[in-house]
């Protein structure tokens, strides 16, 4: 959400891009007179930097055999211990 009217942006269309459409600078006050065309280089520059997204933090991991052995044995042991206390009940 864009809160008050005094602001520049420099609006950075890129088709070629896979993963944005667009992206939107917010220039600093002190940047106001730099110009448009040095303004739209830098944002240029900029995104040629960060051509692909972060990759996220959480990554799930995939299971090895020795995880699959580990629940193989819980489920094992699970199934154990409902029989014995079925068996006495």
């Amino acid at each position: 959400m864009l809160k008050g009217v005094n602001r520049q942006v420099v609006e950075v269309s890129q088709p070629e891009s896979v993963y944005f459409e667009r992206v939107l600078f917010f220039v600093k006050p002190e940047f106001y007179g730099l110009g448009e065309a040095k303004l739209r280089s830098k944002a240029d520059a900029l995104i040629k930097d960060t051509s692909e997204p972060p990759s996220t933090k959480h990554k799930k991991r995939k299971k090895g055999k020795g995880e699959a052995v580990k629940i193989f044995l819980s489920a094992s042991a699970g199934a154990v211990a409902a029989a014995i206390i079925s068996a006495i009940f």
